[in-house]
């Protein structure tokens, strides 16, 4: 707990010569005024050898919101761990108003999958799951967590963790995990084997995953991650430069640089709201110290979210 009103998760991961970073996930949730959040927790964690605080509190990105955080010492990170830009869904709509508010395309690959023959179903077997998102890792080169990442996850979360299957007779061709809190989902992995492309069973799979978040209450369904363009200001690679003006073009750029940009046009076929949040800020602690954490602390949090 916060003083002032708010709450926050806040994980240590240590660093060389006893120092430690700190982690605070989509918080702090603050009922008062975020900077002021921030500094309490500031405050909290300099009894420890914290060298930096990185949060990553989900509110909408706003320039006067950034300022006003600046004066409890936070800053736009360069390194991030959630998805800054992301799709939300109202999973209790009507599901003939959903199909309706969808791009054509993808109204009609759920209808294909349907009339092919694309089976769906929700499963307890992780290996099975985790043997499909290998397959989707190697081909997309990817990095994928261990079965035993995943088991654990399970035993966190219980029955608020789903899988879903598609298959066409006995072979997998898609996959999808999401965790369920109250009203709220997300997916976390997933993905499509690279086979029966015409059946197109990944959209069938994805909307029955949003109807089985819908049967259990969730409203907000989070796709978890869109590809994220730069700020006002900030100058894009050149690579980005000549994929965004082949775009403006109407022309598909071919080697995107991006390696967002499928699953981006993908997600956002199925309609919702594109939101996105201010993203990761960072806080030094101990502004003695704070050059280690730019030097290597950044560094080796960006290697563990790749």
């Amino acid at each position: 707990m916060l003083g002032g009103g708010g709450v926050a998760q806040v994980l240590i991961r240590p660093l060389r010569f006893g120092l430690v970073f700190a982690y605070c996930p989509r918080g702090p949730l603050a009922t008062g005024p975020l900077a002021d959040a921030i500094a309490a927790l500031r405050v909290a964690l300099a009894r420890y050898c914290c060298v930096a605080l990185l949060c990553d509190p989900e509110v909408p990105d706003s320039a006067d919101l950034l300022r006003a955080v600046g004066h409890a010492g936070a800053r736009l990170a360069p390194v991030y761990v959630q998805p800054r830009r992301t799709l939300l869904l109202n999973a209790q709509i009507d599901p003939d108003l959903l199909l309706a508010a969808m791009r054509k395309k993808t109204r009609q690959y759920i209808r294909k999958a349907e009339r092919a023959g694309v089976m769906t179903e929700e499963t307890d077997d992780l290996a099975r799951f985790h043997r499909l998102l290998r397959v989707v890792g190697e081909r997309d080169r990817f990095a994928v967590h261990s079965l035993e990442y995943l088991e654990r996850l399970r035993e966190g979360l219980g029955d608020r963790l789903h899988v879903l299957m598609a298959r066409i007779g006995s072979e997998d061709v898609g996959a999808l995990m999401l965790a369920r809190m109250g009203e709220r989902a997300w997916e976390l992995y997933g993905g499509w084997s690279g086979t029966h492309a015409e059946e197109r069973p990944f959209y069938l799979l994805k909307w029955r995953a949003i109807q089985r978040m819908r049967a259990l209450g969730v409203e907000r369904y989070d796709m978890w991650g869109l590809s994220d363009p730069p700020r006002s200001g900030e100058a894009l690679p050149r690579g980005q430069v000549l994929d965004l003006v082949a775009s403006r073009l109407g022309l598909r750029a071919r080697g995107t640089v991006d390696p967002l940009a499928g699953v981006t046009e993908f997600k956002l076929g199925f309609g919702g709201d594109v939101v996105t949040w201010m993203g990761a800020l960072e806080v030094p602690v101990r502004r003695l110290l704070y050059p280690l954490w730019q030097l290597a602390g950044r560094r080796r949090l960006a290697r563990s979210a790749a």
